[in-house]
């Protein structure tokens, strides 16, 4: 599906940037889960949909079975964002936010667009439409920082801090709540009947400043019915740019 590039470039200023620091001491109770970045950077793989749309399905099968591969899994990190624009046509989808259609909306103008389509690939940045034949863009980049995270999660809040600790950039971090194994019966629009099965539907997403001294702490609340057993937590390192120096992903399933 395709609609015109309209959306308001005022509106990327306003949600792609957002924190919430916080003590970790309200989540100081639930077993930290730590990593600390590698030496490479997997390719991230943005996916960006719609239960609303029936050009979508297709999409969703082919991440999740990339996800399935343990050999295209161990090079990507995948999201899938649902965006919430189709929603007039007949079925909300509850996953979609309107800042994910912001973000697509940047995507496309980055890429040098005016026309945002789902569903729609992008790779490390790059809109990837041979996306159906592979992912032949997805060898792991070299790391250009080292990033160290400790994320603790309970009761629907989750909390990480860390810091970057090698790294020439000036960073921002970028997470995301991806969650495996999501199935809707959809009742009403273009998947009317359809019970679609998804996988990395994110489920919170930010992009958030760092101290002078390149240290984070972040708080969120999630909604109630992310499974954490489900979940996993991609914390990415990057550039003004948006390019990713460092990543970590986190399964702190308790």
């Amino acid at each position: 599906m395709i609609r015109n590039f309209r959306r308001n470039v005022a509106l990327a200023a306003a949600g792609a940037l957002a924190c919430a620091y916080a003590p970790m001491s309200a989540l100081a109770q639930s077993p930290a889960c730590r990593a600390v970045s590698g030496k490479t950077v997997p390719a991230l793989v943005e996916l960006y949909t719609s239960e609303g749309c029936n050009s979508c399905p297709p999409a969703d099968r082919w991440l999740s079975q990339q996800i399935a591969n343990p050999e295209a899994n161990s090079k990507m990190i995948a999201l899938a964002f649902h965006v919430d624009y189709w929603d007039y046509i007949g079925w909300k989808d509850a996953y979609a936010r309107a800042d994910y259609g912001v973000r697509h909306s940047s995507m496309v103008r980055a890429n040098g667009s005016t026309t945002v389509y789902t569903p729609q690939v992008f790779i490390n940045g790059r809109d990837d439409r041979s996306w159906r034949v592979g992912l032949a863009a997805t060898t792991p980049t070299a790391a250009r920082a080292t990033m160290e995270v400790e994320a603790d999660w309970k009761d629907g809040k989750l909390g990480f801090r860390g810091r970057v600790i090698e790294g020439n950039d000036a960073v921002r971090i970028r997470y995301a709540v991806a969650e495996n194994g999501i199935s809707t019966v959809v009742k009403a629009g273009e998947n009317a009947g359809e019970t679609l099965k998804q996988d990395a539907v994110v489920r919170d997403h930010a992009i958030v400043s760092v101290s002078a001294d390149k240290s984070f702490a972040i708080n969120a609340k999630l909604a109630s019915n992310v499974k954490r057993e489900k979940s996993l937590l991609h914390v990415i390192a990057e550039n003004a740019r948006g390019e990713a120096l460092a990543a970590v992903t986190l399964k702190c399933a308790g």
